[in-house]
């Protein structure tokens, strides 16, 4: 059991989770609870607590419960219990989220979300740092799983000279691909540079 990766990915689906994406997360913590419940190894108490927040977190989407009557409830020991929940609620999520968006819908979105990073560039370019960081906002709601989106703003900030806001961005980059490594070494360049 590799417990960083585990950590990351449970990182992941709390951050996925904070911004109402509980699809996504499911996916990243099934990962997580998988790689525990395989290991004989006694799980760290860092990670339980981890395991216990996403959980608290899973419960405050009622609508999911009550359609599944499920409880995500966390007990120390119980994590396949917890695992078996989580896999029934995803597959229930996954076969509606395939439906839900009709590729005319996709395309739509995918313009929207286009048309604002578009923006950022034009604003960054000009140095207009504010309005790049409303477009940014603007393009995010119309975000849903193009993985390379936080990279690309990551490297616009970083081109104009925004270390934070380009660090920020390639955190973000790793949290949604936990396993791409071009993505992590430009992460690590980009704190190397704000760290000087």
């Amino acid at each position: 059991m590799d417990i960083n990766q585990v950590r990351t990915q449970l990182a992941t689906a709390k951050a996925n989770v904070l911004k109402g994406d509980i699809t996504t997360s499911l996916k990243r913590f099934i990962y997580a609870l998988h790689e525990l419940t395989k290991s004989s190894a006694p799980i760290p108490v860092e990670l339980k607590s981890m395991i216990r927040d996403i959980s608290v977190e899973y419960n405050s989407f009622k609508q999911i419960k009550d359609e599944l009557n499920i409880n995500f409830a966390y007990t120390a020991g119980e994590e396949k219990k917890l695992l078996v929940v989580c896999m029934k609620a995803y597959e229930h999520l996954a076969k509606d989220a395939n439906k839900e968006e009709s590729y005319e819908d996709a395309l739509k979105r995918k313009k929207s979300l286009d048309q604002h990073l578009i923006a950022v560039k034009d604003f960054l370019s000009r140095n207009f740092l504010e309005q790049a960081d409303e477009e940014v906002e603007k393009a995010l709601k119309f975000y849903k799983d193009e993985h390379k989106v936080f990279a690309y703003l990551g490297e616009l900030y970083l081109q104009s000279n925004y270390i934070t806001r380009a660090k920020h961005f390639y955190k973000k980059a790793t949290e949604v691909e936990p396993d791409n490594q071009d993505v992590a070494r430009k992460f690590i360049e980009v704190n190397k540079m704000q760290a000087k």
